[in-house]
This record gives structure tokens, sequence and C-alpha cells, in this order.
């Protein structure tokens, strides 16, 4: 066989097609600078200016909705939608259950996240938000004194943090981690059963949190991940080496 043949271009496929559609659309509204609520064309004006069919065009059309990045209105068309990572935290944590040491990844990434955006939200907190973080790690005692675990109470302290640092998408990344680091927990029972941390450190940080000390909060809360990624790689290397 000679060169040439072995070099030879593959046929464009339908998916390629397909994906070449959203792209164009993708470019169209970057390059007219489309804000969200604006009307893309219609299907006849955009199907006769790609040159493809209606068919093919809705079917494109389907998946950038699928995307988050248009939406379809009923009595006015399709519309561009505000950015989100919504479709990514739908999708993203499925790529992670494969993996048990993506759990000490997401850990990692969460323990940078929090300790960057922890002095913006202490700077905004109020005298309310501060009691609402000590009604949280009240019951998160009461909890973990019942020998429940306090999963839901430890995602509503980080959340209530991430909802003040001043940044929506910190607070959509923050879900993203969260949701991922819970597919990885569910895929071991080792992992799963694994504390995520203490009322100790939660209650040292909100101690923190009412002093204003962004740096000493900031270094508990790496303190308190360092502490969590620990237990973790423990119960890993117990797993995979059936103990």
């Amino acid at each position: 066989m000679s060169s040439t043949e072995n070099n030879q271009l593959k046929p464009i496929t339908y998916q390629d097609r397909h994906a070449l559609i959203q792209e164009r659309l993708k470019d169209y509204i970057v390059q007219n600078k489309l804000k969200p609520g604006d009307k893309l064309p219609t299907e006849e004006t955009l199907s006769e200016q790609l040159g493809v069919s209606r068919t093919a065009l809705r079917e494109a059309l389907r998946g950038l909705e699928a995307l988050g990045i248009i939406e379809s209105q009923h009595g006015v068309g399709r519309v561009v939608q505000p950015f989100s990572f919504a479709a990514i935290l739908e999708n993203l944590s499925y790529g992670f259950v494969f993996h048990d040491y993506s759990i000490l990844q997401i850990t990692e990434i969460r323990k940078a996240l929090d300790a960057y955006f922890v002095g913006q939200a202490i700077a905004n907190l109020t005298e309310k938000d501060t009691q609402t973080l000590s009604e949280i790690v009240e019951r998160m005692q009461e909890r973990t004194d019942a020998g429940q675990d306090m999963e839901r109470e430890d995602h509503c302290f980080h959340e209530l943090l991430y909802r003040h640092c001043g940044n929506p998408l910190a607070l959509q990344l923050f879900e993203i981690a969260w949701q991922v680091r819970n597919a990885a927990l569910d895929q071991s029972r080792a992992l799963h059963e694994m504390p995520p941390g203490t009322v100790q450190e939660h209650r040292a940080v909100l101690d923190a949190i009412k002093q204003d000390d962004v740096a000493l909060a900031r270094q508990l809360i790496i303190d308190h991940h360092w502490n969590i990624e620990q237990r973790f790689r423990k119960a890993i290397e117990r797993e995979r080496s059936g103990l």
C-alpha cells in the first residue's frame, strides 16, 4: 500500500456532519454577539444558510438544547440561554465512576476552591448568615452524637459560603465537585463510609469566620481537606489490598 493511500482523508460521517452544524451555530451566536434571550433565525433561514436539511438542522438544535446553549420557547422560537454548568453537572460525574483515585483529585480541587473563595465569603456574610452557620454546626454535632451521617449539613455549610462569595460560577463549580465526589463515593463502600470531616473542623472554621480572620479560616480549610484526603487515601489502599 502506498503512503498516499495511507494518508487519505476519511469520509465525513453523519455524526461529523451533525457536529459541524452545531459548531457553525455556536460560531453564529458568538460572532453575532447574541446575548441570553436573543432569538436565533428561523429553521427555514438557518437550513437555507447552512445548506442542510431541516431534519439535520433540528437534530443539531436539539443537541445544543441538551447542552444548555439554547432553549425553545413556545410562541417565540429558539433563544440563547444564559451560560450555566448545569449540562456539565448532569453528565460529568459519570466519567469518574471508573477511577477510585478521582475522589482524591476532586478533593484537591475543592481544597483550592474553598480556600480561595472563603475570603470573599467572609467579607459578604451577615450576622444572620453566621448564625445560620452556627445552627448547621450544631446539627452536625447532634447527628454525630446520634451516630448518623452529616452529609447534608456538610453540603449546607460550604454551599452557604459559596452563595456569598460573589461569584455565581464558583457556586456551580462547587456543586459539580460535590456531585463528582458523591459519584466516586457511591462506587466504593469503604469510601462511602468515610466521614466528610469532623464537627470540630467545621466549628474551628466557623470560629475563624466569626473573628473575620481570613488567613486562619483559609488554613483551617486546607487542613480540613488534607485530613479528608488522608482518610480517603487509606481507605482506597485498604480496599485495593482486600483488607
